[in-house]
């Protein structure tokens, strides 16, 4: 046991420290002091020994010189003493007592030690062990713990060995630079909240530092750590405005979810004010947005912020959002310690019998790190090969990797986007041999994510297809395909290729930006496209029969995500759209509409839309297919003007692609799209128009199918809401003589209960109530009221609005 911790570098500090110990050694004091000098590159942290003296001390004095920021050993049990300080609740770090010299104050960090310190110059070492013995004597008497007393209730947090799951290793200044940013009271203009930007190039580990940050200071954040992941870095995905805000929307859904928000909160604007008013009355949380792309400014999307004063913004991105964060943080490449760590997690080196073999495998593996530009990625992946069958010793790895290959090369100009040239040329040599090295199980997963999205992969979307590549041979065992997923990310873990996760919606994996890109320039053409065709049967095959309760529709939400890479609609290979692929985003635009993801839709049939008119092989049919879509999302999302126009061209194009029949019907496709048209007449308030389009519908639908065909009993639907709403006395009337005749057809065709019935009944109190007949407009909307409760439930939106008009006839009626 120990009263003082000495904490000093051994290059300027040494000399001080003697003279401190001498001071402070005295028979009411016990102080260690380690005098020992360990290399800063070897691959411990901390030794045994000092580790177990810090954890059994009272008080630690940093004596912060010149280099002892430079010192990863010293920042290692700086950073654990600062944390079990702060896990036994003294936020003033009473127990740190730092003492300078020659260091500006500016540059003592964190904050907490720069307002505690004492400076050397102008006192004697016996001044300064005074202080520290009082100190000390005031830690004794107010509190008799010491700092491992901190690890029996937090050790996830406080080990000094961190390397596990989430890769994170060094990073110890960046930690203590976050929590002083975000700890500093104040916040933006707008909503309070600070901003952090954590900012550096691909595979620098700018989500990885964050998301120990909030492992690491969840005392902080009570209310919890939530993760907005926008994969603003996926090369297969878009990053204007509007895919980022379709990004937004859903992973709004899934935090709505985590959150145990009711479903039925409305569109995507709407569940985000919920979200919002939800969190607001939570404890301070954080709120990471995980990769922004960097061509968009943060000012333009304010949204994507914590809209409370109890939320703390942190953001990851390529680019910089200098001017809206407060404060900045740069990554760049690990040290020599930290790198040695991360690369030899997997194949320890030998500590004893330093013979001048291991003592060349240990020079070896620091040649990496320093060939690797201390790269995370580059490292993490260089540890999975490591584990490969033929793996003979670090220096094989070192010759190797310094052999440039013709398909390094090619990798790197392509991996250059990303990254600095003195990186993507050592990382391109990692990933090719990680990919050589793979066993055919986890090649055929790498294939199936270089045609996805660099987003979270849901298990059910592997199982799938791989059972799609099976599909040829129907005797194979039911459960080979689960097995093989197994296997293959079994491996690809090991080789620091992919990472899984658990949520509420169930397992996934995500694959780095970084690691599909190469796949798709190391993978043949033909490969992927046949891995592609693949995924867009699978992924059509699991929205087809995609459930609705609350965890099946987050894993239709990860689905959707990856709808545009499987279908090719923003890869650059040129693949063509063909019937799959338009049936698969058509599907994909429909389930976004109904999970209240108008933007989503809206960006899929825009997707959908350019790459019918661009591809070469798309027939004229499609296209127009994909323009009819278009314009109806977006005249879901409110974009009527824009709408209207493409709903304008899309039925002259019909129409002169399909012809007419003998009796001068409109072909079933244009009379669809001229439907379209006339809802979005209707909401612009053109009634006139729309009143003529229906009629024509509605002529046209008679004369292919008969009268009380479905189609023809919706179009006259519609023309009742038009006929109901135009101008003049005569206008309800006609409406209402209109609704009861097609409630009539509707019930001998359908029965009582099906929606175009209950449809038509509410026409009939609505215009009803325009006419005056009250009393009988409120038994029409009581009976709509009882069969969408019985078949929609309390909470739908169409079953809450035949009670909201249930309360305007009773308010009319005693008024």
């Amino acid at each position: 046991m120990y009263d003082v911790f000495i904490c000093y570098t051994w290059a300027d500090g040494k000399q001080w420290a003697d003279d401190m110990h001498a001071a402070l050694n005295t028979p009411e004091l016990k102080v260690f002091q380690d005098d020992r000098s360990v290399p800063e590159s070897d691959e411990y942290e901390m030794l045994p020994t000092v580790k177990a003296a810090l954890l059994n001390s009272r008080v630690v004095v940093p004596l912060l010189t010149p280099c002892f920021d430079d010192s990863d050993h010293c920042w290692s049990e700086l950073h654990l003493a600062l944390s079990c300080a702060k896990a036994l609740g003294e936020p003033a770090m009473r127990r740190i007592v730092p003492l300078t010299w020659k260091v500006p104050p500016r540059n003592v960090r964190p904050k907490a030690l720069k307002r505690r310190k004492l400076m050397r110059e102008g006192r004697s070492v016996e001044e300064l062990a005074d202080h520290v013995a009082r100190v000390v004597d005031k830690v004794r008497r107010a509190d008799g713990r010491r700092f491992g007393d901190a690890m029996t209730d937090m050790p996830g947090r406080l080990v000094d060995d961190l390397i596990g799951e989430s890769g994170f290793v060094g990073r110890r200044k960046e930690l203590w630079s976050l929590h002083d940013a975000l700890q500093e009271s104040g916040g933006t203009l707008d909503s309070g909240a600070p901003v952090v930007s954590v900012r550096g190039p691909g595979g620098s580990g700018k989500s990885t530092l964050c998301k120990q940050y909030g492992r690491w200071a969840a005392q902080d954040h009570p209310g919890g750590v939530f993760v907005v992941r926008l994969s603003g870095s996926d090369s297969l995905g878009r990053d204007d405005s509007g895919a980022v805000r379709a990004g937004f929307h859903t992973e709004i859904r899934r935090i709505a979810a985590g959150l145990s928000l009711p479903e039925h909160a409305g569109t995507g604007e709407e569940l985000r004010h919920a979200v919002g008013r939800r969190l607001e009355s939570l404890p301070p949380y954080l709120w990471i947005i995980d990769d922004l792309p960097s061509s968009l400014r943060l000012d333009d999307h304010p949204y994507l912020l914590a809209r409370s004063p109890n939320g703390k913004n942190l953001v990851t991105t390529r680019g910089s959002v200098l001017g809206r964060s407060r404060d900045e943080i740069t990554l760049s490449g690990l040290g020599a310690r930290p790198g040695l760590s991360l690369l030899t997690a997997r194949h320890k080196l030998v500590r004893e019998n330093l013979v001048p073999e291991n003592i060349d495998e240990r020079n070896a593996a620091r040649a990496i790190v320093a060939e690797l530009q201390g790269h995370p990625l580059a490292l993490q992946i260089t540890a999975g090969l490591t584990t490969a069958q033929g793996f003979t010793g670090y220096r094989s790895l070192l010759a190797d990797l310094r052999a440039d290959a013709e398909p390094v090369l090619e990798l790197a100009e392509h991996l250059g986007h990303d990254l600095p040239a003195h990186t993507a040329r050592p990382l391109s040599g990692v990933l090719l041999r990680a990919f050589d090295a793979l066993p055919t199980p986890a090649s055929r997963l790498l294939a199936a994510a270089s045609v996805l999205a660099a987003a979270p992969v849901p298990h059910d979307l592997l199982v799938a297809l791989t059972s799609e590549a099976d599909r040829p041979d129907t005797d194979k065992d039911p459960h080979a395909a689960t097995a093989a997923v197994t296997e293959g990310v079994r491996v690809l873990e090991g080789r620091g290729l992919v990472e899984q996760s658990q949520d509420i919606s169930g397992t996934t994996y995500s694959v780095h930006a970084l690691v599909g890109r190469a796949a798709r320039v190391l993978l043949r053409d033909g490969t992927r496209r046949q891995v592609s065709h693949q995924a867009v049967r699978a992924l059509a095959d699991l929205l087809d029969g995609a459930a609705a309760d609350a965890a099946s529709r987050l894993r239709t939400l990860g689905l959707l995500t990856h709808v545009q890479a499987a279908a090719n609609l923003a890869a650059p290979e040129g693949w063509g759209v063909d019937i799959d692929r338009w049936s698969l985003v058509a599907r994909s635009g429909q389930l976004r509409s109904d999970l209240g993801d108008s933007a989503g839709a809206v960006d899929d049939f825009r997707a959908l839309y350019a790459s019918c008119r661009a591809s070469p092989l798309c027939d004229p049919y499609t296209t127009l297919r994909a323009l009819v879509g278009f314009g109806a999302v977006l005249q879901e999302s409110g974009a009527l003007t824009q709408a209207r126009e493409l709903q304008e061209r899309a039925v002259g194009e019909l129409d002169v692609l399909h012809g007419r029949d003998l009796f001068g019907n409109p072909h079933p496709d244009t009379l669809w799209a001229m439907n379209n048209l006339a809802n979005t007449h209707q909401a612009l308030g053109n009634h006139q128009e729309a009143r003529t389009l229906l009629r024509e519908t509605c002529h046209g639908w008679h004369g292919r199918h008969g009268p009380s065909a479905r189609q023809t009993l919706t179009a006259l639907n519609n023309l009742v809401t038009a006929v109901g709403r135009g101008p003049g006395r005569h206008a309800a009337p006609a409406a209402l003589r209109i609704a009861t005749f097609a409630h009539e057809r509707w019930t001998n065709t359908a029965g009582s209960d099906a929606r175009g019935t209950v449809d038509s009944l509410f026409s009939i109190g609505a215009n009803q109530l325009r006419i005056g007949d009250t009393e009988a407009a409120l038994t029409a909307f009581e009976e709509v009221w009882r069969r969408r409760r019985s078949h929609l439930g309390d909470d739908h939106p169409d079953t809450l609005d035949a009670r909201e008009n249930i309360i305007t006839a009773r308010r009319r009626i005693a008024s």
